[in-house]
């Protein structure tokens, strides 16, 4: 084949198989922040496809995978936490990000976390813990949860604290309780939404972020 005709179609295949590879028409898996995007900010529920947005963390001794529940096919996040995985900030293990607009939706006002989560796997764990951490003075703190064999319902109630100026990211953290060696959960969705008009909190310190 001559040169004029080779280099041209050698072009045109190597750019046919860059394009094969990047998939511009495949699915995208949701990931990042978790905003309102179109639905209503002040109650927001991640399920399905949007537990993609949860992210392991940098701690170390954790593990998450999306995957298919072995009874119903239902999209599912797994979280396996080791007992020497020991943190108080929940950034460093399995969280959820809210996006700038959310923050502004929940913050100063009473919210509810509801988590859909079980026991799970080899080494399934009888409780789980969850924090919604605003700032580093403005948590709920790790509340405990007995869970079950089947899908419960779990309900995290806070205070959100103002944030003026300083708009950020809020974060959701969930995470097994390991006694030893590990442990592993799964969850269904996560839902937050607000339960009360914007206000000041309540005064007196907050008991591990319960409403009181």
């Amino acid at each position: 084949m001559r040169d004029i005709l080779f280099f041209p179609l050698a072009a045109a295949l190597a750019g046919a198989f860059v394009f094969m590879a990047l998939d511009p028409y495949g699915e995208r898996l949701p990931s990042g922040p978790v905003s309102g995007g179109g639905r209503n900010a002040e109650d927001i529920s991640i399920s399905g496809a949007e537990l993609n947005r949860f992210i392991v963390g940098e701690g170390g001794g954790v593990t998450i995978d999306i995957g298919k529940a072995a009874d119903d096919g239902q999209v599912i996040l797994r979280i396996d936490r080791e007992a020497t995985a020991t943190y108080d900030d929940p950034r460093q293990g399995p969280h959820l990000v809210l996006a700038e607009d959310v923050e502004f939706a929940m913050e100063s006002r009473p919210i509810e976390v509801v988590i859909e989560a079980r026991s799970a796997g080899e080494f399934p764990a009888s409780r789980f813990e969850a924090n919604y951490f605003s700032k580093t003075e403005g948590e709920s703190g790790w509340e405990g949860f007995d869970l079950t064999p089947e899908f419960q319902p779990y309900t995290l109630t806070f205070f959100t604290p103002k944030r003026g100026g300083d708009m950020g990211y809020d974060f959701v953290g969930i995470r097994p309780v390991t006694p030893d060696k590990h442990r592993e959960m799964e969850v269904r969705s996560v839902r937050i939404r607000t339960t009360g008009p914007k206000g000041t909190p309540p005064n007196g310190p907050a008991r591990n972020g319960i409403m009181p």
